[in-house]
């Protein structure tokens, strides 16, 4: 039997809580930037685009 069968080394233990606790993290903020993103108003619709154009320019 091995000496320590039932240890996991430290990377493993560091990767399993990057890869669970990340997208944790990371999910809520992409969902609130795609909310934001569509409550945003298109300039083409609201018909802003010729004014957003003459600012590019």
């Amino acid at each position: 039997m091995a000496n320590r069968a039932y240890s996991t080394p430290i990377h493993t233990w560091a990767f399993r809580i990057f890869c669970t606790s990340l997208p944790a993290l990371v999910a809520p903020a992409l969902i609130t930037l795609a909310l934001l993103g569509m409550g945003a108003s298109d300039p083409v619709v609201t018909g802003h685009a010729a004014q957003k154009l003459e600012a590019v320019r």
